[in-house]
């Protein structure tokens, strides 16, 4: 007779291949069931547990067994839906839901638990290039090319607001306050519950680009065409100072977690501020010919940099070089860290998703099959879920 743990481990491993198998194959059954035993089962892993209890029901017209790979990939599932690629992704802040952004003019929510579809927003008369939920998850902000922001009530898929000109969108912290960045120079603030306007924040000679609230919500910075980032008080609108130094537009802006870094990108250049004082830190180039983004670890001593030459870890405090992160075959597009500061997970027009394990320096893994580049990957708020959007036009988790 096995001994209890024995048996317990065998339990474990059975339920955890079944999940597996049922995540895997979830639309096949879906749509039809009796395929699991002539499509399901032949291209499950050599070592899945369902594949071998199961493998004398497959049909017995399949004579040539197609070569599969030996265990599960880390990819749990695929999301299809849309019918052109996914460009943003957002997690709820719970968790339990996925909001997709596509060019195909739609937004896309997702159960993250069983990859179940949920139901499609639409209204957006161009492509929606981002996604933002609330603090408190009660709505969803997308951002799209037709120059406006919707604002949804994710639980129900209504349209709650809808405001023009807008190239981004912020939630403060503590959520009672909407940053919108727009086209005519001027940064926008609003309740988001109402859609009341609170102040307008003007100073800038050009558009707009991005906007970023201090973890704490005292700051707020916007980043714009006419080179410059500007710091504001969003509780008065009054501006605090003018970041200059840029040779070309402001792509974005981001503030570190502890509060003590803001970092601005231009094409080829970030330069990292002192928040409190608007004082010059230090300025980060080098040989990359395009800086798609950036982001600080959760600790704040580290930021990633992606672009057309791959990742590189920085010292944002003193702006020297931590390490390169080489392993991508073409530009890197986004970069995200895990919750714990262990992980950091890079997306790239290779096709891939690189996981590197910032104890090491080294690659974790790599998740590939995709069909096209990749454009965004994101963590899910208790780390234990990545999500990333293609051109193939699916989600990965």
């Amino acid at each position: 007779m096995k001994p209890k743990s024995a048996i317990n481990s065998n339990l474990h491993d059975m339920v955890y291949d079944a999940k597996r198998f049922v995540l895997n194959n979830r639309s096949i059954m879906e749509i039809a069931p009796l395929q699991l035993y002539s499509s399901a089962l032949v291209f499950s892993p050599k070592t899945s547990a369902i594949r071998g209890q199961f493998w004398d029901q497959i049909p017995r017209w399949i004579k040539n067994i197609p070569a599969v790979q030996e265990n599960w990939s880390p990819a749990l599932q695929s999301l299809e839906g849309h019918s052109d690629g996914v460009k943003g992704v957002a997690f709820s802040p719970n968790g339990q839901l996925l909001a997709s952004a596509s060019w195909d003019n739609t937004v896309k929510l997702w159960d993250t638990s069983t990859g179940a579809f949920r139901c499609t927003l639409e209204g957006h008369s161009f492509p929606v290039y981002a996604v933002a939920f609330s603090p408190d998850g009660q709505l969803l902000a997308s951002a799209s090319e037709d120059s406006t922001v919707r604002l949804w009530d994710p639980s129900t898929g209504a349209s709650r607001y809808t405001f023009a000109l807008v190239n981004a969108v912020e939630f403060s912290p503590d959520g009672q306050l909407l940053a919108l960045a727009s086209d005519d120079h001027k940064v926008r603030l609003r309740d988001p519950l109402t859609g009341a306007s609170c102040c307008t924040l003007e100073g800038h000679s050009s558009n707009v680009n991005a906007v970023a609230f201090s973890p704490d919500g005292g700051l707020l910075a916007s980043a714009s065409m006419d080179k410059t980032v500007r710091l504001w008080d969003p509780s008065t609108g009054a501006s605090r100072c003018t970041l200059e130094g840029h040779s070309s537009y402001v792509s974005a802006v981001a503030f570190s977690p502890d509060g003590q870094f803001l970092a601005s990108a231009c094409s080829n250049k970030v330069r990292i501020w002192d928040a409190s004082t608007g004082a010059s830190r230090c300025t980060i180039t080098g040989p990359s010919l395009f800086i798609y983004a950036v982001a600080f670890s959760p600790d704040s001593q580290l930021l990633a940099v992606a672009s057309s030459s791959g990742v590189r870890l920085w010292d944002p405090s003193t702006g020297a070089s931590h390490c390169t992160l080489d392993g991508h075959s073409s530009d890197v597009s986004a970069v995200a860290f895990s919750p714990d500061g262990q992980l950091l997970a890079s997306a790239s027009f290779d096709k891939t998703v690189r996981l590197w394990d910032l104890s090491t320096i080294a690659s974790h893994s790599t998740l590939a099959g995709r069909c096209s580049q990749v454009f965004v990957v994101v963590f899910s708020p208790d780390g234990q879920l990545l999500a990333s959007g293609s051109l193939d036009k699916t989600l990965k988790l």
